[in-house]
């Protein structure tokens, strides 16, 4: 397996190749905020070795949230904080878009796409960098359950520990990699992310005419791994009522009188890992 900072640099050069900006870049982030390190495209000031701080900036806000966030003049954007002008400016950025890197839930890397001219960032730019990070995020999330499967040495309660962490393991990549699936505008990545997914279930024929759309789907993997209606209102970009009203249909649909019920039916029936 490459290691993580391996595969962030293959990711900076193709965002950068595929769409010509200035300056792709992404930095790690631990709890003090993300630090910028890597780097593909010429670092003409002193954004090299900066430390962001959670909320703040661009890539501040977006590892926060957790969602994409783009501008088009980064030093006039009114809505992130501009601690962090003198930088850029330095730096001669102006559009921009940081997308977070997500791995069981945890945002682990931010990756940015800048160009050092007026630019709108949409259409074709936008869905290469955010595609590109979703297949850095699927690469990221098949190497954590990976190095989730090692085992440890120990005796018979060792081995049952194991087997319970090696399970949470794959709940969390089977959550992560439908909601991976969900977020992708890429249709190609979509399919190659539910395929994946799609392997840790052994489904069961089940009910008569048992049949949950892809989206109910989504909202019962998401209900699996433990978030709120709210939570997962926030991570597929719907309404809180669009929540409830897909769980009260699946929740139909499998027979089941709550969301506890509900998980625990759709495991029975291979549904869910």
């Amino acid at each position: 397996m490459k290691p993580q900072a391996e595969r962030v640099q293959t990711t900076l050069a193709r965002i950068r190749s595929l769409t010509g900006v200035s300056l792709a870049f992404a930095g790690p982030v631990d709890r003090g905020g993300v630090l910028l390190e890597r780097f593909d495209g010429p670092v003409v000031g002193p954004l090299s070795g900066v430390k962001l701080s959670f909320g703040h900036g661009l890539g501040g806000k977006a590892a926060c949230i957790q969602r994409p966030v783009v501008v088009d003049d980064y030093v006039r954007a009114p809505h992130i904080t501009h601690q962090y002008d003198r930088i850029i400016r330095a730096e001669g950025l102006r559009a921009m878009v940081a997308v977070p890197v997500v791995v069981a839930r945890r945002t682990v890397a931010v990756v940015y796409a800048a160009f050092r001219d007026t630019q709108i960032i949409g259409g074709r730019v936008y869905d290469v960098v955010a595609g590109e990070t979703r297949a850095l995020e699927h690469d990221l999330v098949v190497a954590h359950a990976v190095e989730s499967f090692r085992p440890e040495q120990g005796g018979e309660a060792a081995v049952v520990e194991e087997n319970r962490r090696l399970r949470a393991a794959l709940r969390d990549t089977y959550t992560q990699l439908r909601l991976l699936a969900a977020r992708t505008a890429d249709p190609a990545i979509r399919e190659e992310l539910l395929r994946e997914a799609d392997r840790f279930t052994d489904q069961e024929p089940g009910p008569a005419g048992l049949m949950l759309t892809a989206r109910e789907n989504d909202v019962l993997a998401l209900v699996a791994g433990g978030l709120t209606n709210a939570q997962i209102a926030s991570a597929l970009g719907l309404t809180t009522f669009t929540v409830k009203s897909y769980m009260k249909a699946l929740m139909g649909k499998l027979g089941a009188g709550s969301r506890h019920e509900a998980v625990v039916i759709a495991r029975r029936l291979g549904r869910l890992p």
